[in-house]
């Protein structure tokens, strides 16, 4: 190799470095703003992420998150799926995309996003209360009866608190 190739060998191996710092670090910082509630920030940050590294699942559900708290339902539904399309079984975008679904009322794909989740973490409690939630809101007792028995085993409070929704009190 003459000096010239070498040197831009040296230069090119520099810049993916340097672009993965940066995006590491608007990560970082968007999970920051994340925690902090400033949502809008959070979104500009993980918007040059996930256009740096389109593969990273954590930014695309972090991008998910925020938007969940700017309450932008369908922009979150769009991140999360982005999240899915590179790891199919990630528990906390199908747990997302279920919060959105449900906001939005669609309860059966709500419904289906739960039991995913559930598949692979059977005692996720905080699913199978949103899954008995979204079957009180299609009027399927029964089915949201059997989220309460196994929210007992799990979760005493989200047992009673599933409990005294689908009783309506």
């Amino acid at each position: 190799m003459n000096r010239k190739t070498t040197l831009s060998v040296i230069l090119l191996i520099f810049l993916m470095f340097a672009g993965q710092a940066l995006a590491d670090g608007n990560l970082e910082s968007a999970q920051k703003y994340f925690d902090a509630g400033e949502y809008k920030n959070s979104v500009g940050l993980l918007k040059e992420v996930t256009k740096e590294e389109p593969s990273n699942t954590k930014a695309w559900i972090l991008l998910g998150n925020s938007y969940t708290g700017l309450e932008k339902n369908k922009n979150a539904i769009k991140a999360y799926e982005q999240a899915l399309r590179i790891d199919s079984e990630n528990e906390e975008a199908l747990f997302g995309l279920g919060i959105n679904y449900s906001r939005m009322r669609s309860h059966s794909n709500a419904i289906e996003a739960y039991k995913k989740v559930i598949e692979i973490n059977p005692k996720h409690a905080q699913a199978h209360f949103e899954l008995g939630v979204s079957y009180d809101r299609t009027n399927h007792l029964s089915y949201a009866f059997e989220q309460y028995k196994i929210l007992k085993t799990l979760d005493e409070r989200l047992a009673d608190k599933l409990y005294h929704i689908i009783l309506g009190s």
